[in-house]
């Protein structure tokens, strides 16, 4: 494995995209392996994936995967780019309005997560940024190119942005909603007693609520986004 030396004296991996291309010619592609990985990880969650599992599936020995990675993980890092991909908008996709544009992103990254629930996790597990994800990013950053603000502040708005969606669709998963804070749920009952004897009336107000009295997920989704760009701009405006 390629390394340097790293400020606290000991060594990192050089990104895999930077080291050179294999020299002879490999049984399966780097498409390949990435394919077969987030294959797993769709059936079996991100913990089943591994060297041996992602070999077996591709019908090779293990090491004929170090052709093109050093470690697992190179994989994670190589899935995290891929899905960055996907998020990826085509250039007649943006639109003069920037809030529109960020929209868009933000959809296509909750649908990404919720295809692939285990892309929340894999961000922790990602040891550096790969080709796609920086497209990814500069495609965010070009949204913001008719206003008048610092790169900073622009890539402020990104993250905020990417951390509303992020968190939407994981309490989504989850389904964190009010069926599963006990509205109309087997769970109701309990939650009932609880609030009433520690007086929490402001919650027992919610239960008098339907669950169709709420908003869907995408509702939901959508209106949230727009609080938080509209919010954006509001504070943009007063500066």
């Amino acid at each position: 494995m390629e390394q340097h030396e790293s400020g606290e004296g000991g060594s990192v991996s050089t990104p895999i995209w930077a080291r050179p291309a294999p020299q002879r010619r490999p049984s399966v592609s780097r498409d390949d392996i990435v394919s077969a990985a987030m294959d797993l990880a769709n059936e079996e969650g991100l913990d089943s994936v591994s060297m041996r599992r992602v070999a077996a599936r591709l019908g090779i020995g293990p090491m004929a995967l170090y052709t093109h990675i050093d470690t697992k993980n190179d994989l994670f890092d190589l899935m995290a780019d891929a899905l960055a991909g996907e998020i990826v908008l085509d250039d007649a996709e943006f639109t003069a309005d920037w809030r529109e544009s960020l929209t868009r992103v933000a959809r296509r990254e909750r649908a990404l997560i919720k295809q692939h629930p285990w892309a929340t996790e894999l961000v922790g597990r990602r040891t550096s940024v790969g080709p796609k994800v920086l497209l990814q990013v500069e495609q965010s950053l070009k949204a913001l190119d008719g206003l008048d603000i610092s790169p900073a502040t622009a890539m402020q708005i990104v993250k905020a942005v990417d951390q509303y969606t992020t968190g939407f669709v994981l309490r989504e998963i989850l389904s964190y909603s009010p069926e599963a804070f006990g509205l109309g749920s087997p769970e109701g009952t309990y939650v009932r007693e609880a609030a009433t004897l520690a007086g929490h009336s402001r919650i027992l107000k919610l239960l008098d609520h339907s669950p169709s009295d709420f908003p869907d997920n995408d509702t939901s989704f959508e209106m949230g986004l727009r609080w938080l760009l509209e919010g954006i701009a509001q504070d943009l405006a007063a500066r």
